[in-house]
């Protein structure tokens, strides 16, 4: 099946806070033409495992954002935080990630909980628009990618943009192999 890639502009395929940042990096100057579009797709096949091989749309240029919480010591209160990777790989959230971040422990946040900060919706998150001051870190060969497929804030579409635009966006922290092959 054929994706179309559709105009932005209107924010109807866009979560707010996703359309919100994309204006914003335009108005601070961000080429417009690093924002290739929307896709449309149904809710069901927002899953990534579902979406590439129905729209022949290689895993390799496809981005997945994980939010973790972080502990700077295992008593402290969680702090959000999230990484940005290519589908063929899942982020190593034990590893590179706390490594990265200089904390004791990263897990998976509890869905309700990122949904509710981030203003996104469960199995559609950007990295693109998620909250001020969050570390965001993003897998550096993500820079070279020319066409990337990801969330965009909600399930029945996804957000496509030249990779290089992530840097771009103020904060984020580059990680060589921050991903690791699926297995």
């Amino acid at each position: 099946m054929t994706l179309e890639i559709l105009d932005w502009h209107d924010g109807g395929l866009l979560a707010k806070p996703v359309f919100d940042k994309l204006n914003a990096l335009v108005a601070a100057g961000v080429p417009e033409e690093k924002i290739l579009g929307v896709t449309i797709n149904t809710d069901e096949e927002s899953d990534t495992d579902l979406w590439c091989p129905k729209y022949d749309i290689p895993f390799e240029i496809t981005g997945n954002v994980v939010v973790v919480h972080t502990h700077k010591t295992r008593k402290a209160p969680p702090q959000f935080a999230a990484a940005f990777v290519t589908a063929d790989t899942r982020a190593d959230l034990n590893g590179v990630v706390k490594h990265t971040l200089e904390v004791s422990k990263v897990s998976f946040a509890p869905i309700d909980a990122a949904v509710e900060a981030t203003g996104m919706e469960s199995g559609g998150m950007s990295p693109i628009g998620l909250p001020d001051g969050w570390p965001l870190l993003v897998d550096q060969h993500i820079l070279s990618i020319p066409k990337l497929y990801l969330g965009s804030g909600v399930r029945p579409s996804k957000l496509v943009v030249d990779g290089s635009i992530f840097a771009d966006i103020p904060g984020v922290r580059f990680v060589s192999a921050l991903g690791k092959p699926r297995g």
